[in-house]
Formats: structure tokens, C-alpha cells, sequence
């Protein structure tokens, strides 16, 4: 694990998941301190494109390790242990979790040149908490001021305690005021690495940003690629002219040639493989939405979606979770799925699942679901687009049901915030959950909110807004030459620090 700098070294730890292992023979865990034995680039093959580079509309998984944690600094961040840790700043939190106290690292600028200030601050949270199309609107709802009482230090405070807000504040990047109006194409931030240039489907270029406040990144350049096929991806591997696929799935992993690259993974995973049905269309009736879960063979989809990795689930929280609750959950029994079926007055029924490329395992999740729906005489449409496609359908719930993976952070509530509050606010709105929710942040009794938690997990189950098909397995393939590279159990990429020898 890397280390930004000093001001980043003061650790208060929330929930460390577990420590991180490299595996394989071709990688080593330490950067190379000779400048002159590194290559100017690393080449990293991603998923698919981005086309939104602002981080206050931009809720891609590939967004969040490839640009926000690279372009843009936060006021806190997790490390690769999800410890939370000073980032921008560090803190003070008063007794009731109502009032956060920032002092901002004396020395950060933004890539503009202009100095990362208390008002920039400022105005950054404040464009996150009330633009239209911000998904973190919801996290700020509840501030009730912000206020700068000198240059460097930044209050806020909000209406009522909130014992989650702190690790919230890990997700939400503090932009330049002058990117406001062009951070979609042209972002702003004052992390490791500034944009340079993005060519559609072909590449983003990040050059390393020699002022930034922190440990300056040994490697010149990053050029980020999509490459939606994974075998394509691990072809260029082997031939060098791509350094690290940063996401593997489990059928790449299963034919990897340990003698010529290497399998990066972290001991856990808090990656969720989860199914969001639109509970106000079609699959609003939750007897439907039971039955559809009786016809989904999690076994067959563990061994052929995911090579026999991960674990089988019903919660939406991952195992390593300190709030994780075991749910029964519904077995698979077509018949009994046929009969609930034909009770909730269902025949001949037909509806689509949205599934974005670059995910193989997600489409065989879908075609094993497929097989086993249409014995029992249902229809499943499976739609494979774009991401670009994809998130549209997502933010705007235009779906019947659609795939998704969700890497639940240290705290449980960014499930419930990020996943479901817009369910909550749109097609499933119950006031039962909502409720839940809220008293589940306005208690630090850890015990109390995992009891909070245990009833939020027992409804979602019971109701099935969002079912959860297994804990996915998280693995990344790096080179023979890379050195200093890491992924953590959010499944994310931690490339600040990789050096690719020469």
C-alpha cells in the first residue's frame, strides 16, 4: 500500500476488510526507486469507455478507480484496506456527529493552477449537493451549513447526527470552480494525475501532475483503453502493448499463464453480482418478482458466470460486512415458481434485462436464468448494449430489470444510499425502508444500527426490489514488468503508484 504523503498518513480506521495479496510469479508488490529503470507509461486495458468525466454525475465503477481516484482528490478517501484516511484534509468530528471539522493540506492546487482553498471546497459540495443531476445530492441532503472560518479550514454541519457522513465524504471529489460548466469533457481536479485527452473508444491519456500535495506518481503517463473483449485484453498483455487488464473475469482468470503474467487480487471481496427489477412496471408485483427469484439457478450460475469463485447470496450485504445478516433467501424450484406465478395471475409473461458489454459473466448469469425461465414458460429478453446505453436505461429506470455490481464500501449504508435511495425515491417507494434507513445513521451504537440493518436486509429480501445473486469474485491481471500495483476489495484499481520496468 502506497502512502501519499505525510498528511495522509494519520490512519483512523473504520472497518479494514482485509490486507491484500499478489499472487502469481510475474509481479512485484514494490515500486522500482530508480527513475531510470521505469517506462514513461502504463497501459491499462479497462472494461469499456467512459464519455462523463465529472464525478458528480458519474457513478461507473470503471469511473471511480480510473478517474476520481486519479484525476480528483477528496476531503477523505479509503486506503487499499478501506481504512478511511485523510485525503485533502484531515479532521475533527464532534460527539453527536453533527458537526465535521476539515483542515485542508496547506499545499494543494488544483491542475489550474489555483489553490485548493476553503471556498473552493465549498463551492465543490455545495455543486455536489444541489445539481440536478448530481448523485450525491442525496448524501448532502442534510447539511446544514458550510462555512469557511479561515482559508484552510472547512466546517460543516448538519441537521441531525449522522454517524455515516464521514466515509460518504470518501466518494464525493472536490472539483476546480473554473471546470464547473466543462467538467463532463475537460475535468478539474487536484489529484495524483490531470486529464489530458480522451478519444472515443480508443484511449484516455492522464499525465502525472508534478504539484500535487501528496506522493508525486512515478509514471509519466497513463493511457487507459477500452477493451470490451477480455481475451483480446489478455492477447495484448502477453504482447506487451497492455500492462494491466484491471478487471478479470473468472474465465480469463481460469486460462491465465502464471509464467507470463500475474493474478492481483484481494483475500476478500465486498462485490455484490445483484439483479434491480423496476417495482413499478411489469415486475411490480413482489409474488412476481418471488417467483423470478425460485427460477434463478444460483449454482449453475456460480460454476459457469463465475468459475465456482465467490458465494452464493440473498443479502445485500457482503459476508465480511459487520452488519451482514444470513438470509434464507429462495430456493431454486421451478415448479414452485410456476405456481406463484400462475397465483399472482401471470401467464405467458415477457420482460427484458439490461445487461452493459464487457461483463461475459454477467451475459452467462443471464442466459442461465434464460434457459430456466423459458421451462417454466416466461420470456427473458437479454439486452447487451454499450455502457454509455446501459447507464442511460440505469439513471432514468427505463427496464424491466437490469444487472448490476455493487462494491459495498466499509460502512453498510452506501448500499442503501447509493443503490437504493433512488429506488426508493422512484419505483419503490416504502416508507418502511426509508425510515430504516434513516435511524440507521442517526445512531453510533454499532450494535443498534447492525439490528437496523439485520430488518433492512430481511425486507429487501422479502420484498425483492433488488435481488443479489452471489459476493463476486475480484481479481485483476498485471504484467510481467509492473511493480506496485493493488486492488482492493471494492474491486477497484489502485494505479497512483504502478511502474511498469524497462
Amino acid at each position: 500500500m502506497s502512502n501519499k504523503s505525510p498528511w495522509r498518513r494519520s490512519l483512523i480506521g473504520l472497518a479494514a476488510v482485509s490486507s491484500l495479496v499478489l499472487t502469481g510469479c510475474a509481479a512485484e508488490s514494490s515500486n522500482n526507486d530508480d527513475p531510470a529503470a521505469i517506462k514513461d507509461e502504463v497501459v491499462v486495458a479497462l472494461a469499456g469507455d467512459i464519455d462523463n468525466f465529472d464525478p458528480h454525475t458519474n457513478q461507473l465503477i470503471i469511473f471511480e478507480f480510473a478517474i476520481r481516484e486519479l484525476v480528483f482528490s477528496s476531503l477523505v478517501d479509503y486506503d487499499a484496506e478501506l481504512k478511511l484516511q485523510p485525503d485533502l484534509a484531515t479532521y475533527e468530528v464532534n460527539e453527536d456527529a453533527t458537526v465535521f471539522t476539515f483542515s485542508l493540506a496547506p499545499d494543494a492546487v488544483f491542475h489550474d493552477g489555483t489553490s485548493v482553498d476553503a471556498d473552493a471546497v465549498i463551492a465543490s459540495m455545495e455543486r455536489a449537493g444541489t445539481a440536478e443531476d448530481s448523485i450525491w445530492s442525496g448524501r448532502l441532503a442534510d447539511v446544514a451549513s458550510y462555512e469557511a472560518t479561515d482559508e484552510s479550514t472547512v466546517v460543516i454541519t448538519l441537521n441531525n447526527p449522522d454517524a455515516t457522513f464521514l466515509a460518504g465524504l470518501a466518494s464525493i471529489a472536490i472539483v476546480a470552480p473554473s471546470s464547473f460548466d466543462t467538467a463532463t469533457s475537460e475535468p478539474v481536479g487536484s489529484g495524483p494525475y490531470e486529464f489530458e485527452s480522451w478519444t472515443a473508444n480508443t484511449e484516455i491519456v492522464l499525465t502525472s501532475f508534478d504539484d500535487y500535495f501528496g506522493d508525486v506518481s512515478p509514471t509519466e503517463t497513463l493511457r487507459l483503453q477500452p477493451i470490451a473483449d477480455q481475451q483480446v485484453a489478455l492477447n495484448n498483455l502477453y504482447s506487451g502493448s497492455v500492462d494491466i487488464l484491471a478487471s478479470a473475469s473468472a474465465a480469463t482468470v481460469s486460462q491465465l499463464d502464471a509464467d507470463r503474467a500475474a493474478l492481483v487480487e484481494p483475500v476478500a471481496s465486498n462485490s455484490l453480482s445483484l439483479i434491480e427489477f423496476n417495482s413499478s412496471g411489469k415486475l411490480a408485483d413482489p409474488m412476481v418478482r418471488q417467483a423470478l427469484a425460485h427460477a434463478l439457478d444460483k449454482d449453475s450460475i456460480r460454476e459457469i458466470a463465475y468459475g465456482g469463485g465467490g458465494s452464493s447470496s440473498w443479502s445485500p450485504l457482503p459476508e465480511s460486512s459487520w452488519a451482514y445478516s444470513e438470509q434464507d433467501g429462495y430456493e431454486y424450484d421451478l415448479d414452485k415458481a410456476a405456481t406463484m406465478l400462475a397465483a399472482a395471475g401471470e401467464s405467458d409473461l415477457e420482460f427484458s434485462l439490461e445487461v452493459p458489454s464487457g461483463f461475459p459473466e454477467a451475459e452467462q448469469l443471464a442466459r442461465v436464468w434464460q434457459a430456466s425461465l423459458a421451462e417454466i414458460g416466461v420470456t427473458l429478453n437479454v439486452n447487451i448494449t454499450e455502457i454509455s446505453v446501459w447507464l442511460d436505461a440505469y439513471v432514468s429506470r427505463g427496464y424491466d430489470a437490469t444487472w448490476n455490481v455493487f462494491n459495498v464500501g466499509a460502512d453498510p449504508h452506501s448500499f442503501f444510499d447509493i443503490i437504493m435511495t433512488p429506488h426508493l425515491a422512484d419505483d419503490y417507494q416504502n416508507q418502511t425502508v426509508s425510515d430504516l434507513v434513516l435511524d440507521a445513521t442517526r445512531v453510533s451504537d454499532e450494535a443498534t444500527r447492525g439490528e437496523l440493518y439485520g430488518e433492512l436486509q430481511q425486507i429487501l429480501v422479502d420484498e425483492l426490489p433488488i435481488m443479489i445473486v452471489q459476493s463476486t469474485p475480484v481479481a485483476s491481471i498485471a504484467g510481467p514488468d509492473v511493480s506496485g500495483y493493488e486492488v482492493n476489495p471494492l474491486g477497484w484499481a489502485l494505479l497512483s503508484q504502478v511502474t511498469v520496468s524497462k
